[in-house]
């Protein structure tokens, strides 16, 4: 096989911009019949419940956590790259993660709101702003996720150096070592969407996202690998706009059809696996 592309949204503003995701942005996965996770924030599925009960209607879209209010699972200490400024930092930028106490209220009011909105809670979970190792170091965190009823995480996205791009090499795994074997890490890969690539890679005139992903896209296919792809509802608001933003989305989804990936939902891809270990 040529590679596996895991395309993950999160819709996580509570705003006009995840409003305008839920009327506009099934359409297009609808178009080219290709499955995606949308990471959603309680708060935003709380405002818009309505909204979001007809978008889980569309066979391609499943809907998951991003927790309630974008809360951070783990503090992000992001050392900037030289000649970089990002978050008005240039040298040392510190994002504060969430105690204990409040990490699983959060979670836990979250998925209260899944049951009562969709009918049932998420099992699958992004971590805001994600993090370096996922929850690997954090086993009292990963008590938390498993106790909720969550089995997919999306929680290691950064390097290093708490930035970006995640190499491709890290691959998919379960959190065996740290006692939840049965919990699996699905990671976003390369960067977390195009406003973070053209932070981190400062592109030269006329280079392009779309241009950059399919670079990508390339490597996957190569070495048939899984791919966890990500972007987020900014700039959904008007029609207009979500076409706008839709541009690369369609770009290279059509690419990798080219490819011959297969598309999978997080939830398809963690069955999958653990019928794999079993």
């Amino acid at each position: 096989m040529p590679g596996t592309l895991l395309f993950g949204i999160d819709v996580e503003s509570a705003s006009e911009d995840s409003l305008g995701m839920a009327r506009w942005g099934a359409e297009l996965f609808s178009e080219l019949e290709v499955p995606v996770t949308w990471y959603v924030t309680g708060k935003t599925l709380e405002k818009y419940p309505e909204a979001f009960q007809e978008a889980a209607q569309c066979p391609q879209i499943d809907l998951q956590s991003h927790t309630y209010s974008h809360i951070l699972l783990k503090t992000v200490l992001l050392q900037v790259p030289p000649g970089r400024e990002i978050h008005g930092a240039t040298d040392w930028y510190l994002r504060r993660g969430g105690s204990l106490e409040e990490i699983e209220a959060d979670l836990a009011k979250c998925q209260g709101i899944f049951r009562e909105v969709l009918g049932a809670p998420a099992t699958a979970l992004t971590g805001p702003w994600n993090y370096y190792r996922g929850l690997g170091d954090r086993p009292d965190l990963l008590e938390i996720v498993d106790r909720l009823g969550f089995r997919a995480l999306r929680t290691f996205g950064r390097d290093e150096h708490d930035g970006q791009p995640v190499p491709l090499a890290w691959q998919p795994f379960f959190y065996r070592v740290q006692g939840f074997p049965h919990l699996l890490e699905i990671m976003i890969h390369d960067y977390q969407d195009d406003f973070s690539w053209e932070a981190f890679a400062a592109p030269k005139p006329g280079e392009t996202y779309l241009e950059h992903l399919k670079s990508v896209a390339d490597q996957v296919a190569r070495e048939d690998l899984v791919w966890s792809m990500a972007s987020h509802d900014h700039g959904c608001a008007t029609l207009q706009a979500c076409e706008e933003r839709k541009g690369w989305w369609r770009g290279i989804l059509r690419y990798c059809r080219e490819l011959g990936f297969r598309f999978l939902t997080v939830s398809q891809f963690y069955q999958e696996r653990i019928l794999a270990r079993s």
